[in-house]
């Protein structure tokens, strides 16, 4: 069953991340050219656009894992244009990359507890019991070592090593890749329910019907710039900019 859209939130709330005129590359392969988005508290914003539109290397640039080559990157009024992404990561943002990538030989609870490495004793036994009964999958598999885990498990995973050290923002880089549908319906359902207890969500998705419909506004890239935003309904109703920058918008 496709996931049904979050209640619209207000507008006008703390904007969380601001990306001002972003440039970033590997080597002399610039993969994004000029891409400016804000992303407000409590927000789920979209970020679409077909392979090698630039999504996540905007999300690599925005987290740390590459620099970008020029443009600013805001954190509330932190600037944290380049700086590492440990430090960003202490900031309040957590950054799901795309791939699926639990530590293999470390059990599920090993996995979550590297995400909450600061807490100790109840507050550690009080995170874990929120991502499992967020994951109620994830607690009957503990003691499993992430390796063995279906990819939808370790997608499970790997949001909720993000989560258990409760970001201010979190950075989702297709979720749905690789999952059969069953799959990304139950991983959207998930992604809606972190929205609607008020996560701050930017996620990047080739697959446009579904993050339209969880999200409330959205951000259409193309070879590296943003050629159309609006909110996601408006976006989902404009015929000639899903067939020019997304394909058919039917994946």
């Amino acid at each position: 069953m496709a996931p049904e859209k979050t209640t619209e939130k207000p507008a006008g709330g703390e904007i969380l991340l601001s990306v001002s005129n972003l440039r970033a590359g590997y080597g002399r392969i610039i993969g994004v050219s000029d891409v400016s988005l804000t992303v407000r508290a409590g927000e789920l914003v979209a970020m679409l656009g077909s392979n090698g539109a630039g999504k996540s290397t905007v999300l690599r640039a925005v987290s740390g894992m590459i620099k970008p080559l020029s443009g600013r990157v805001l954190l509330g009024s932190d600037d944290v244009t380049g700086r590492r992404s440990d430090v960003i990561a202490r900031r309040g943002l957590a950054h799901v990359p795309e791939g699926r990538r639990p530590l293999p030989r470390l059990t599920v609870r090993e996995n979550l507890e590297l995400g909450a490495f600061r807490a100790r004793g109840a507050d550690l036994r009080s995170r874990l019991d929120g991502v499992y009964d967020r994951f109620p999958r994830l607690r009957d598999r503990a003691d499993q070592k992430a390796g063995t885990l279906s990819g939808g498990e370790q997608q499970m995973l790997v949001i909720g090593r993000a989560i258990i050290g409760r970001p201010k923002i979190l950075l989702l880089d297709e979720p749905s890749l690789g999952l059969s549908p069953l799959l990304v319906s139950e991983v959207f359902d998930l992604i809606r329910g972190l929205a609607a207890d008020g996560m701050t969500v930017l996620l990047v998705e080739q697959n446009i019907v579904q993050g339209l419909k969880v999200a409330d506004r959205g951000y259409v890239l193309s070879t590296g710039r943003v050629v159309g935003e609006g909110g996601a309904d408006e976006l989902a109703a404009d015929p000639a900019l899903l067939t020019s920058y997304l394909g058919s918008g039917k994946s």
